[in-house]
């Protein structure tokens, strides 16, 4: 149990923290990954929404999730409060599972843009969830503290896909859904039991963009045009109708991309600290482009499956190291400023680069979609080529 002081000497309880909110996290992961799979084919034959308006949906719903991430953050520190955001992030995460089946009855669209949106704000709960960690752990472990948090959601991520995988058939869609309430319910009976309220290292520290150096500049570009080219999981889901997979064979498919992703985040961050934080992003970058380069070979369905494997490797890549590379590139009086404000920036290019995509999937074909992500890739390497990271001077290399 979490307790509200906790001193050096008790190092086995400052670890309390993270293995609490990491339980949470592997029960509503667990949730969240009974869905995510059959998400994409949820929408379009259950509710009669085009592919276009699935990447749009896609698109809408990880603008909000940054945004959340912000609110949050800052209304965390100004209140001092932690434990309130995280739970009630939990409970909107639930009640908007419920309003996924709402939304087969009436105003399908509008509903589940409504209800994804509510889900997504349930991110709220990450910055204080964090702080907590943070101001529990000495700054030696909380490494290892985040690490455990990362093992169980991820652990989490994959029972809830091999649950879906072998209840669908039984179950369908509804029946899925309802029953991923459930363990997101268990976050919410293990944090308000387990976690007691003491205020955490802030977490906020103000969104800013002045004072950015030619290389900050550049890297900001190069990362806004990435993400607009940047389409979601669902568009490869969708793609594999297409070859004949059926929802439980795309579950594997999704189950691959997982782990594919976690699997390859430490081994990627581990090697931007040995070669520089750039190499791996140029990685990430090209990763992308060879995703979607991939179509021009997919002519069986076999052939659908080293695109959710360097799909995977894509996100493995960035997710540990770009921000990584912002804070590498600005003094630490700022860093916190400059991170939130590109963080919001990367955010809010989802919400054009799902209406963008969502159109051109549904106005020409999926060729036309990784045709455009091709292109804005490769604008995005060469802005990120003109970026010079400083050496390290505690170690080899690049940063």
């Amino acid at each position: 149990m979490v307790v509200d002081r906790l001193g050096p000497e008790n190092e086995d309880t400052q670890r309390d923290p993270a293995l609490v909110f990491g339980i949470a996290s592997l029960l509503n992961d667990t949730g969240s990954d009974m869905i995510a799979p059959i998400w994409p084919t949820f929408l379009t034959t259950q509710l009669g929404l085009t592919k276009g308006h699935v990447l749009m949906v896609d698109g809408i719903a990880l603008t909000v999730t940054s945004l959340s991430k912000l609110g949050a953050g800052y209304a965390s520190d100004r209140t001092g409060k932690r434990k309130a955001f995280i739970t009630l992030g939990y409970a909107l995460s639930m009640v908007a599972r419920i309003g996924f089946i709402l939304a087969t009855y009436a105003y399908q669209l509008f509903q589940i843009v409504l209800w994804k949106s509510l889900d997504r704000l349930g991110k709220m709960r990450g910055p204080p969830r964090d702080a907590i960690v943070a101001g529990h752990v000495q700054e030696k472990k909380r490494g290892a503290a985040f690490g455990v948090l990362r093992a169980l959601d991820t652990a989490g991520a994959a029972i809830g896909t091999i649950i879906t995988f072998f209840l669908f058939e039984f179950l369908g869609y509804t029946g899925i859904i309802m029953l991923a309430v459930i363990p997101t319910i268990g976050s919410i009976i293990v944090v308000s039991i387990l976690v007691k309220e003491k205020r955490g290292k802030d977490v906020f520290k103000g969104v800013t963009f002045r004072g950015l150096n030619r290389n900050l500049k550049l890297f900001l570009v190069a990362s806004v045009l990435f993400a607009l080219a940047t389409f979601s999981y669902s568009l490869l889901i969708l793609l594999s109708v297409n070859y004949g997979y059926t929802v439980p064979q795309q579950t594997l498919l999704y189950l691959l991309f997982t782990l594919v992703y976690a699997g390859s985040a430490y081994p990627f961050g581990w090697l931007s600290d040995k070669v520089g934080r750039k190499v791996v992003m140029v990685a990430a970058f090209l990763f992308l482009i060879l995703t979607s380069a991939w179509i021009f070979l997919v002519f069986s369905p076999l052939m659908m499956i080293p695109m959710f494997i360097l799909f995977g490797l894509m996100n493995g890549a960035l997710d540990p190291v770009q921000t990584s590379f912002v804070a590498d590139l600005v003094e630490e009086e700022r860093r916190a400023s400059i991170i939130g404000a590109f963080q919001m920036a990367i955010g809010l290019s989802a919400f054009p680069a799902g209406l963008v995509i969502g159109y051109l999937l549904d106005a020409f074909t999926p060729v036309a979609v990784f045709q455009y992500s091709i292109i804005l890739s490769f604008f995005a390497l060469l802005m990120l080529a003109l970026v010079r990271p400083i050496r390290n001077g505690g170690g080899p290399g690049e940063i």
